[in-house]
């Protein structure tokens, strides 16, 4: 399976050609430095800390950067995360968070948001368990996150949740219902431990936590892990079939 490290030490090279000294910090974070990373379905998750805000120029170049990447490691398609953030913008993680992050996601394009509570469980990831990709410590950047923050930001998440559960897609995307159940898990535990785990391991949590819930949460984390691109492959490869026994 392709490397992930050396992915996301290709995409620090990348960086450092973009944005040369307005790059002042780079961090991993997420399931890889966790010990969580699940080969073929985690992501590649950083936190760029610039010098200024993403403006739309930069945006354009950086969708290029992206796509090219994807283009020359398929694999990679979907499966990368990376925020880029103003070093102004991260430290309204002291207080409230304000102000926008220019985001490309799994499911998303690259486009501006706005910077809410969910990236102070980000940063405080990239603080304690994330990985120095570029620039200094974490913490020389931007500010630590507070327990009451903390608890602000996984409450929020939580709720969060509450529509997004609802939403009438859902109901047809499996694997999402076990993402959202995974992701519920891991802010539950996050409110009862003040600390923060890999998906596996808060759903574990959750399923000794509520026995009534224990094999709705297991079959949720085997929805979400289970191997959607080789299911995608096959019902390509059957409408191939089809149309050629059509012909």
């Amino acid at each position: 399976m392709d490397d992930p490290h050396a992915r996301a030490a290709e995409l620090a090279d990348l960086l450092d050609r973009e944005f040369g000294d307005e790059l002042l910090g780079l961090y991993l974070f997420g399931s890889l430095p966790a010990g969580g990373f699940v080969d073929g379905k985690s992501d590649i998750d950083l936190l760029a800390v610039l010098e200024r805000d993403v403006d739309e120029p930069r945006l354009e170049r950086l969708e290029r950067l992206h796509n090219a990447f994807v283009k020359q490691h398929p694999d990679w398609i979907e499966r990368v995360e990376v925020g880029y953030v103003s070093r102004d913008v991260l430290r309204t993680l002291g207080n409230e968070p304000s102000g926008t992050i220019a985001l490309i996601s799994p499911g998303q394009p690259l486009n501006i948001k706005e910077f809410d509570w969910g990236w102070a469980l980000d940063w405080d990831a990239a603080c304690r368990q994330g990985e120095v990709l570029r620039g200094p410590q974490p913490l020389e950047l931007g500010p630590a996150v507070s327990p009451g923050t903390f608890r602000h930001a996984a409450a929020e998440e939580l709720r969060g949740w509450t529509e997004g559960a609802r939403r009438p897609f859902v109901a047809y995307m499996p694997a999402h219902q076990g993402y959202i159940v995974v992701t519920v898990c891991r802010a539950l535990y996050t409110l009862e431990t003040g600390g923060q785990t890999t998906k596996e391991a808060a759903a574990a949590w959750a399923a000794a936590r509520y026995p009534e819930w224990a094999e709705f949460i297991g079959d949720a984390l085997a929805a979400y892990r289970a191997d959607l691109a080789g299911r995608h492959a096959r019902t390509i490869a059957f409408v191939d079939f089809a149309n050629d026994e059509a012909s």
